[in-house]
């Protein structure tokens, strides 16, 4: 007996097979990255104004009440084993300052995601104070090389200050 054409059910199953195999080469090989970094799903921009409005106005406190103490200080810069980019920085040279501390590693595929919003708006804010520093924070031992990270920042084109901690001391 001859063997009919295959059915429905088979040629949607044949689809979806080979669109996930699609799927996986397409992550595997870091194009979804640079093809969603092209697009913006969500506009912040309205958001970002809205904070940054927010921010330039001087808190409401009622007359002769003292400024509220510093609630939370942030993290010393002095445990980098190496600064690039930049020379080393330290938080009491940022004082006064908006600075933005970015923890990352160059193969997390989460670090990679958020990297195109990060380098956005280290370039958009600059002119207007905002201090962009990543800190790269390896999770195997080939990310703990200075000149894999010196390459890694080089093709992904992050131009701000990024100090390596490699012993997590930040």
């Amino acid at each position: 007996m001859m063997k009919r054409g295959l059915g429905a059910e088979e040629w949607l199953r044949r689809t979806l097979g080979i669109a996930v195999v699609v799927g996986v080469a397409v992550i595997a090989l870091g194009w979804d990255t640079r093809f969603l970094a092209q697009f913006n799903f969500l506009n912040t921009a309205g958001a970002e104004q809205k904070l940054i409005d927010q921010l330039a106005r001087p808190p409401s406190q009622p007359s002769g009440a003292a400024a509220p103490a510093n609630a939370s200080m942030a993290p010393s810069l002095t445990g980098a084993t190496h600064w690039l980019n930049s020379a080393p920085l330290s938080m009491e040279g940022l004082h006064g300052k908006v600075v933005l501390v970015d923890f990352w590693t160059y193969s997390c595929i989460n670090c990679l995601r958020t990297l195109p919003y990060v380098k956005a708006w280290a370039e958009k804010y600059r002119d207007q104070g905002l201090v962009v520093i990543g800190v790269h924070t390896p999770e195997f031992s080939f990310e703990k090389e200075q000149k894999n990270v010196e390459q890694a920042i080089r093709e992904l084109g992050v131009t701000y200050p990024v100090a390596m901690d490699n012993q997590y001391t930040i």
